[in-house]
């Protein structure tokens, strides 16, 4: 471990300038390229968070109730670090050049790294390889709901490979990358430990391939086709001297829209979800472990017919989900959009829908890598999920939205604790080792949400907003923004280019009344406090030339504790620096 750290540092130390982000680079800003230029993708994500690789295109658009739209946090010009409590996403930033390359090392020996070369940059053919790192090493992350803890380290790496070629016809995507995470179980007492080994490895591969037709703006027949091939597994179980499960998803998805004129526009989309769970076993008797095989499939569709003008727009359509060893085998939901300008600048906006959303060990690991490798993630199914709402503006650099929706839907995955009347019991043994993993239990919810956002940008000098979304949790009832059951959700940002070349943003997150659920021994339900969330960052860029750059960042600056999972802390103030170049 020494040598590995002494070997980053002399790395660090020896480059001695960091990350060129470009002065212009906005949030939400809408670039225009030439046909000739095809940028540079960096890779580099928030290490809290699965790097967001390459994400298929929903089958039928199907919605439920999950993070709200409106509960993620502003991006910083500097590259966050392991402090994020939720809804980062991954922070890129685009290049001309042909490679890159990106290094930082801060408090609690945390590390990222990524680089990327362009193997082949001709006007139809494009090549990209790339590799991301993220890791902790020696977090002191206190935790309100559990006395026991050891040092929080986990060490994510991704690399991946990307190629395109443009046909007269359309085009042809292939992408693929190998995932690899090898973390602990940093909330477990230091003794007392089930299994021989508190730390966790997860192997993850991914192969998509994909044809786009030619697009046609207006008239014509656009169409897309996408075959997605995913392997993700659990090195070993935590409980028992055996392997834990893993799975493999292929999705195959078609989409098409037809133009028969200006405005008007039918189509369809469909998808094939097909997955293999491996569940591994435990046969205490005779001290062995077998595996088990279950198989599920969904075919998902939905015809729509959309119509386009200049003062409104609306599109309608039925998600129809047929599906085998997943519950009932028909499904439907509705798929409405519509939108009005009721006078410049005031827009009314509603959408309707719902359908199956299919929950895979990938896509619950990628939101909480604690969660237990015994799982068997369960499809969820929403009647309905409607949002409406004003948009406002722009006016000058001042545009604001304010909205309203309820939800329903069945066998939602939500985070609870293990069958305990005294949640702080140390002597209960599930518990004191549930403090350590993520169980998950299906519901039935329903709640609502409201919310709304403001945001103003100054020129090119300055941008700032702030978005607020409120919705009431009770037990097993509430729209989730989020596994912690967040009540109240507000984020703030701030961004500015004082001077030339130099890039500052501050972000604030607060997230109240966050809890997970238990059911006591008379049967109800009952919720532990997880902390409120106070988080407040401060990041900023400097760029030396057009090769050269560097980055710093304060994260938690307040000093506050919360609980990102029960009995899993967040780490304390902690500060990073790191160095980019761009070749």
């Amino acid at each position: 471990m020494k040598r590995y750290c002494i070997s980053f540092l002399l790395a660090f130390g020896a480059i001695a300038c960091v990350q060129a982000f470009g002065q212009d680079k906005e949030l939400n800003k809408e670039i225009t390229v030439d046909r000739d230029f095809v940028p540079v993708e960096q890779k580099a994500s928030k290490a809290n968070v699965l790097p967001d690789v390459y994400t298929p295109q929903p089958v039928a658009g199907a919605a439920s109730i999950g993070y709200s739209d409106w509960a993620v946090p502003a991006e910083v010009p500097a590259t966050a670090v392991t402090l994020s409590p939720y809804g980062y996403g991954t922070s890129r930033d685009i290049s001309s050049n042909r490679g890159y390359f990106e290094f930082g090392i801060g408090t609690c020996l945390n590390m990222l790294g990524s680089a990327g070369y362009r193997l082949a940059d001709l006007e139809r053919t494009k090549m990209s390889i790339w590799l991301q790192h993220n890791s902790t090493w020696t977090g002191k992350n206190k935790s309100r709901n559990s006395l026991f803890a050891i040092d929080q380290h986990w060490n994510d790496n991704v690399l991946g490979l990307d190629f395109s070629h443009r046909f007269d016809k359309g085009t042809l995507t292939a992408n693929t990358f190998y995932h690899y995470d090898n973390f602990n179980y940093f909330g477990r007492m230091k003794d007392g430990w089930p299994a021989a080994d508190s730390t966790q490895s997860v192997n993850e591969f991914r192969i998509d391939v994909g044809w786009t037709g030619d697009y046609k703006e207006r008239r014509g027949l656009n169409y897309s086709f996408h075959a997605m091939y995913n392997y993700f597994g659990f090195s070993h179980d935590v409980f028992d001297p055996m392997q834990g499960n893993s799975e493999n998803h292929l999705r195959l998805t078609l989409n098409g829209d037809y133009g028969s004129s200006d405005v008007s526009h039918v189509g369809v989309d469909m998808g094939f979800d097909f997955i293999n769970y491996n569940i591994h076993h435990y046969d205490y008797l005779n001290e062995t472990s077998a595996v088990g095989h279950e198989n599920l499939g969904v075919f998902s569709v939905m015809p729509y017919y959309a119509y386009r003008s200049g003062q409104m727009s609306f599109k309608l359509g039925v998600n129809l989900d047929v599906s085998f060893n997943d519950g009932a085998v028909l499904r439907f939901a509705p798929h409405a959009e519509f939108r009005y300008d009721l006078l410049r600048g005031l827009q009314f906006y509603a959408e309707l829908d719902g359908g199956k959303e299919i929950n895979t060990l990938s896509r619950m690991f990628s939101a909480n890598r604690y969660v237990s490798p015994r799982t068997i993630p369960v499809n969820s199914y929403t009647p309905v999920d409607v949002v409406g709402g004003f948009k406002i503006g722009p006016f000058g650099g001042f545009n604001a939205t304010i909205y309203g929706g309820w939800a329903k839907v069945a066998d939602a995955m939500m985070p609870t604790l293990y069958d305990t009347s005294d949640p702080l019991d140390a002597d209960n043994d599930y518990n004191t080792y549930n403090r350590s993993i993520s169980r998950y239990d299906i519901f039935d919810m329903k709640g609502w949400r409201a919310g709304g956002e403001v945001a103003y940008a100054f020129r090119t000098v300055a941008d700032a907003s702030v978005a607020l979304t409120y919705s009431p949790q009770e037990g097993d009832k509430g729209y989730i923004m989020g596994d912690d059951r967040a009540e109240l959700v507000l984020d703030a940002r701030l961004m500015m280019h004082p001077i030339k070349n130099l890039s500052v943003g501050i972000t604030y997150q607060y997230r109240s009344n966050r809890s997970v659920i238990f059911r006591g021994n008379d049967g109800l339900w009952l919720s532990q406090d997880l902390g409120d969330v106070n988080f407040l960052m401060l990041g900023a860029n400097y760029r030396l030339n057009d090769i050269v750059g560097f980055f710093m960042e304060f994260d938690n600056i307040l000093n506050k504790r919360w609980d990102t999972h029960y009995g899993m802390g967040t780490q304390p103030i902690g500060i990073i620096g790191g160095v980019s170049l761009l070749f």
